[in-house]
């Protein structure tokens, strides 16, 4: 007996194999938004491991993003919608200690930095993120030398 679906996408998407990836959504597309025990999402796992075919598999199959995905990938809008319906979530920390705007200037999500900043996150941490990846467009904004 193989491991639970909902854990085995994991595993998947950590190995990059869209191929099992797109069968197991195809037989339960509702495995998109299936959590990890910290709270994780396969698109937000698909981010970290550099797996960009991974994610598009994973955004085709419409899952419900968290802010914390969204500005992940960049979703600028589902983001501000995230933060239209509360705001106190531009404070939020993922499960691994992360703000939204953090993780967007980690992933290099220019648009979705701005939207933040505009929306007035704090900055401190998110240069560090931006500068580590060499995401020198978000780095520019978070240092202020480009307007919000």
């Amino acid at each position: 007996m193989g491991e639970e679906p909902s854990q085995e996408i994991f595993d998947v998407v950590r190995a990059g194999d869209t191929g099992r990836l797109q069968a197991l959504l195809a037989a339960d597309p509702g495995l998109a938004n299936v959590r990890n025990a910290r709270g994780h999402s396969p698109v937000l796992i698909a981010q970290y491991h550099h797996k960009k075919e991974a994610v598009a598999v994973l955004l085709a199959a419409r899952p419900e993003l968290d802010i914390f995905d969204a500005a992940s990938v960049g979703d600028t809008s589902r983001v501000a919608q995230w933060l239209d319906r509360d705001p106190a979530l531009l404070v939020a920390k993922s499960g691994d200690g992360f703000t939204p705007l953090e993780l967007a200037a980690f992933f290099g999500q220019t648009e979705t930095v701005r939207l933040l900043l505009g929306r007035g996150a704090d900055r401190a941490k998110a240069a560090g993120l931006a500068a580590m990846k060499g995401h020198l467009d978000v780095l520019k904004l978070l240092k202020g030398r480009e307007p919000v």
